[in-house]
């Protein structure tokens, strides 16, 4: 005795459990008779289990069943009403265009196909949409819709010929939306670069186009393949892609769309950590010993005073000889001055699935205007430490450390903006001069400490670490990454060798050679002033 194939049984079950009860009702719909209706369900159920039992194992399950009742229906009304012109199916195709006294719509309602109808006319495109409109549903002549679109009668005629293909194809499909269902709260990004239109952020703030871009990212797909896969409208859809388009989030090949920034998967961020990490502890031991036989000298620039402590000066030089060292693998690809965009603006924009990572590897560097950096750590609470300093703020202090400004001759606005100042990132010493609590890099500062960093003896095993972890990264991220993005791929790659910041610090500090504060909440690590 054969036996049936598991797949086989497992379709029958799902056939009979799910469908007969929805099939009457079609049939019941179709034929306005329940005894018609049951000898057409039996029909349909006949052919489906007949198929089935043959070893038929359609891919798309639900459209394969209603592709045959569909095709049944058609066989049981050419034979009912063979006279008669009718639209059967879902297949429009059979209607001619013709312009004539009897209306279209009529004949659609007729045959039940209305519904059909209206729902494939959301994934069309706005030139044939406005032509299909008018001619099944508003029931112009051929003539009225070219004189009011300013077209000619031919082309009016050409575009609803291409219409009524695309809405028969369609509605020969049992559309299922959104296949591929993402949530967007799975996604977070980075950026970098000057951002004072507000973009990328501002395209990005709902989910909509969030979905959008996890649908588009490594994946070509036309305005219609995306309207199908989410389940948006495609009016909706075509002013959404523009709106990302014109962001440069989305490019354009030929017809399709694909996100125009990468978007790491959980893989490619597993991928890329490990590639990281494998060099992590030569690099930070190497960073280590500089900065054990540097640190003094560096204090000697004037950089911070006696009340800094070495466990803050270390905080914020680790990341920046991080940096420095990223710098020299990466040439051109500099994460704070990105190339420029179609748009003409100057940012970069990096999109993660959130993973559930072996170590915390948020650091980011962020400036709040004039020469005041922070290096912000994701790690041992010291993400909502002291908070960075608002524009006015960065202005006065700036002002203070450059110019030695007393506290005695500030102004009302600069009393009030000093309150929220004194005792975080800096105090008045006795002489009411303001004091910075932070390091403060001038005159060339900087460059210096770079210059040491090249001229001690680990530089050279640096830089081929970094090299080393540079080449790893770039392998990983083309493999995951579309050729559209390898041009910029430098930035990608610089992007993620940061996550070396807090690698380097995690190590240094097992090692015990840095330290957690105690009170994170009044803590100001990584914040460093730049004045030149």
């Amino acid at each position: 005795m054969a036996e049936t194939n598991p797949m086989t049984g497992q379709r029958i079950t799902e056939f009979t459990e799910s469908y007969m009860g929805k099939l009457f009702y079609f049939c019941l719909k179709k034929t306005g008779n329940s005894s018609e209706a049951e000898d057409l369900v039996q029909d349909i159920a006949l052919n489906i289990l007949t198929a089935l039992n043959k070893g038929v194992c359609p891919v798309n399950f639900p459209a394969w069943v209603w592709q045959i009742a569909r095709n049944r229906y058609s066989v049981w009304a050419d034979g009912k009403h063979r006279k008669a012109e009718s639209v059967t199916g879902s297949d429009i195709g059979d209607c001619e265009i013709r312009d004539d006294s009897e209306s279209v719509l009529d004949r659609m309602i007729r045959s039940e196909q209305l519904a059909l109808l209206r729902r494939e006319l959301a994934f069309i495109g706005n030139e044939y949409r406005s032509i299909v409109v008018a001619y099944y549903i508003e029931d112009r002549s051929i003539r009225d819709i070219a004189l009011s679109l300013n077209l000619s009668e031919s082309a009016v005629k050409q575009r609803l010929y291409r219409a009524r293909n695309i809405l028969k194809e369609g509605m020969n499909m049992a559309r299922e939306f959104g296949v591929r269902s993402y949530n967007p709260e799975n996604i977070t990004f980075a950026s970098s670069g000057s951002q004072p239109s507000g973009l990328p952020w501002s395209a990005v703030d709902r989910a909509i186009p969030k979905n959008i871009l996890l649908q588009a990212n490594n994946n070509p797909s036309t305005v219609e393949e995306l309207s199908m896969e989410l389940g948006i409208a495609l009016p909706y859809m075509e002013d959404e892609i523009a709106i990302l388009h014109r962001a440069t989030l989305l490019a354009k090949i030929g017809d399709k769309y694909i996100t125009n920034f990468f978007i790491l998967d959980k893989e490619c961020r597993m991928d890329s950590y490990n590639a990281l990490r494998a060099g992590a502890k030569e690099r930070s031991f190497l960073l280590q010993e500089f900065l054990q036989d540097r640190l003094p000298d560096i204090r000697a620039l004037g950089v911070a005073g006696g009340h800094i402590d070495d466990n803050t000066m270390k905080w914020c030089l680790l990341p920046l000889m991080v940096d420095y060292c990223i710098k020299a693998v990466a040439g051109e690809a500099d994460i704070y001055h990105p190339a420029k965009r179609a748009n003409r603006e100057n940012w970069g924009f990096v999109g993660y699935e959130i993973t559930d990572m072996p170590e915390n590897t948020l650091m980011g560097h962020n400036g709040s205007g004039n020469g005041f950096w922070t290096y912000k750590c994701g790690d041992y609470g010291l993400w909502d430490q002291v908070i960075e300093p608002d524009y006015e703020s960065t202005v006065l202090l700036y002002e203070c450390f450059r110019n030695g400004r007393k506290v005695s001759d500030f102004s009302d606005m600069e009393n009030r903006c000093w309150r929220g100042i004194d005792g975080k990132y800096a105090h008045a010493d006795e002489n009411g001069n303001a004091v910075p609590d932070i390091p403060v890099f001038r005159d060339g500062a900087l460059d210096t400490i770079h210059t040491m960093l090249k001229t001690h003896r680990n530089y050279e095993k640096l830089l081929q670490n970094f090299s080393d972890a540079y080449g790893a990264t770039e392998k990983i991220l083309k493999k995951y990454n579309h050729k559209v993005l390898h041009d910029t791929m430098g930035y990608y790659i610089a992007m993620e060798m940061i996550s070396a910041r807090m690698m380097a610090v995690h190590d240094l500090v097992d090692a015990g050679f840095m330290q957690i504060p105690e009170g994170t909440g009044k803590s100001v690590l990584g914040m460093h002033m730049i004045i030149d």
